[in-house]
């Protein structure tokens, strides 16, 4: 019996719409299934960012930090693309990251920041207190140094996820929402659908991009997949005239400025399970960082507060291509990098799927590595 579809993925965020997508202009049946309202998990509560090179500060290089950046090269046309398909303006900017520190510790760990950055060949920019300020006149007086990451990024991801889920729509693309998946359903060693309440929808490929609940969709334990949420909390600010012009790290929190007053603030890294209240702890300990290093912001108004979950994985690592199970494939784990990573993640998965080679290999992120 023919399926229903040639693929069913699991998981409407930017991930599972952005492989949707692709799919349906390769000219494949595709049905997406979300448990709640396509774009509206971790990818609505996304701060947006596109800071390969930021991501070399948490210490994740190699093979990772490659994937990065071969994502972030993709982004221009992605989005132009997508803008030109749905007639939806995507905020996009390209000023860059500035990573800024107020005492001995922070200053050495920007100075190993840039040590591996200019190691690896990209452009990043040593600043003296004066220069920091230069750049962002409404810094704190106690800001002691600055390193300048110039190739770092930011989207407007609310935007980007309406654009993309009507643009795949626009391609075919059957989403169901309000639908969550009860198990996969196997014959033999393959994956033949998935099972949802009062049916079963059948399959040639299945793609769990499940997000944080990737590891609960395979209620048979064939696969082990080993993703946990992390939650993370955010702040809307609003201040006009806007005093950032760029992204602004410091240890307390990151600071994302739009062109319209919108100040984001995150983000709580919180072990809370499947939790996603917004806790007085949490917004504090934002507001905090957020007035330590931008003193007017303690006059800007709280327009909105909000948590999402990522996910995360046991290496840190995400989790792409297929396990035991040949025709189940996966990509989720992609922790604070889902938004950076969905075009290259989009594009090796498709190739996976439709000519069975990526472009880019996949072994460092195979499902397998966590097999005992």
């Amino acid at each position: 019996m023919k399926a229903s579809s040639d693929v069913i993925i699991i998981g409407a965020g930017i991930i599972g719409c952005l492989i949707a997508h692709r799919l349906a202009k390769k000219g494949l049946r595709v049905t997406v299934v979300e448990k709640e309202c396509p774009g509206e998990e971790a990818s609505w509560a996304a701060a947006g960012m596109l800071a390969p090179q930021s991501e070399a500060a948490h210490g994740l290089g190699g093979r990772f930090s490659e994937l990065c950046f071969a994502s972030h090269r993709l982004y221009p046309d992605f989005i132009a693309e997508l803008e030109e398909e749905t007639g939806i303006k995507i905020g996009y900017h390209t000023t860059g990251s500035l990573f800024v520190a107020s005492d001995y510790v922070e200053a050495t760990a920007l100075a190993g920041l840039l040590e591996r950055q200019q190691a690896a060949g990209r452009p990043a920019e040593e600043l003296s207190a004066q220069q920091v300020r230069e750049l962002e006149p409404a810094l704190a007086e106690t800001i002691q140094v600055g390193v300048y990451l110039p190739d770092d990024h930011h989207v407007d991801n609310r935007v980007l996820m309406r654009a993309l889920v009507a643009g795949a729509a626009a391609r075919g693309v059957e989403f169901l929402a309000e639908t969550p998946v009860v198990s996969l359903a196997f014959d033999n060693s393959r994956v033949a659908g998935i099972r949802i309440p009062e049916r079963v929808l059948s399959a040639d490929v299945v793609v769990n991009a499940a997000g944080a609940w990737a590891g609960l969709v395979d209620q048979t334990n064939q696969i082990r997949l080993p993703v946990r949420p992390v939650r993370g909390q955010m702040v809307r600010l609003e201040l006009r005239p806007q005093p950032l012009h760029h992204l602004v790290h410091s240890s307390g929190c990151y600071l994302v400025p739009w062109p319209d007053g919108r100040v984001l603030v995150g983000a709580t890294v919180e072990n809370v399970g499947y939790n996603k209240d917004v806790t007085a702890h949490g917004i504090r300990q934002l507001l905090d960082g957020a007035v330590q290093i931008v003193p007017s912001l303690d006059s800007a108004p709280i327009r909105e507060v909000w948590a999402g979950l990522r996910p995360d994985t046991e290496d840190n690592l995400p989790i792409l291509g297929t396990g035991r199970v040949s025709n189940l494939v996966v990509a989720a784990g992609h922790f604070r990098n889902g938004i950076l990573l969905a075009p290259i993640t989009a594009q090796l998965i498709t190739e996976l799927i439709t000519i069975g080679e990526p472009s880019i290999s996949l072994d460092p992120f195979s499902p397998n590595r966590f097999e005992v």
